[in-house]
């Protein structure tokens, strides 16, 4: 059995045993009073390239511990040196789980769409694909706030439009 089958199957034999070990049925609450807004900015920068991503989201707070939700993706890319922009957009499933108050695990289930132009001299090319991506990521959390990296399990650098699996990444959540 590979690594990362032995850790999906960890992460999910702890998602179950945490997400519904501290039911407390007296103290129900409106289901909007749980909802958490805000997202995630990825900023790259180099002397060859640009990379921004924006990432709204909205999660579901099940207990002080365990969240979920989904987010929204914008992103754009330039690469100086092969004349290369290219604009991305997608959708994820996100998994928080805080086992300590200053320690954000995550799990990202994204699909990201692209679409790609290449300057040429005399004429533009154009091209559009999309890839997925999990990724599994720890953050230091201060309040609302959370810095970390994140690894993408599933990177193909044939196929991802990010130069390496890890990235790093500040999230925001009220």
């Amino acid at each position: 059995m590979n690594f990362k089958r032995i850790l999906f199957i960890s992460l999910l034999i702890t998602i179950k045993y945490t997400a519904f070990s501290q039911v407390d049925a007296s103290s129900k609450k409106n289901f909007w009073e749980n909802v958490k807004y805000g997202g995630r900015v990825n900023l790259g920068f180099s002397n060859r390239s640009t990379n921004i991503v924006l990432a709204p989201a909205a999660i579901y707070q099940f207990n002080p511990k365990v969240a979920a939700g989904g987010s929204i993706s914008f992103g754009y890319s330039n690469f100086r040196d092969a004349n290369v922009k290219q604009f991305n957009y997608g959708t994820s499933a996100i998994f928080m789980y805080n086992p300590l108050r200053e320690l954000q695990l995550s799990a990202e289930l994204e699909q990201t769409f692209v679409n790609r132009t290449f300057e040429l001299p005399g004429r533009d090319e154009k091209d559009s694909f999309n890839f997925p991506a999990f990724y599994l990521g720890a953050g230091y959390r201060l309040g609302n706030i959370s810095v970390g990296f994140r690894y993408d399990v599933l990177f193909n650098e044939d196929r991802s439009i990010y130069n390496s699996a890890i990235t790093p990444f500040v999230g925001v959540f009220f």
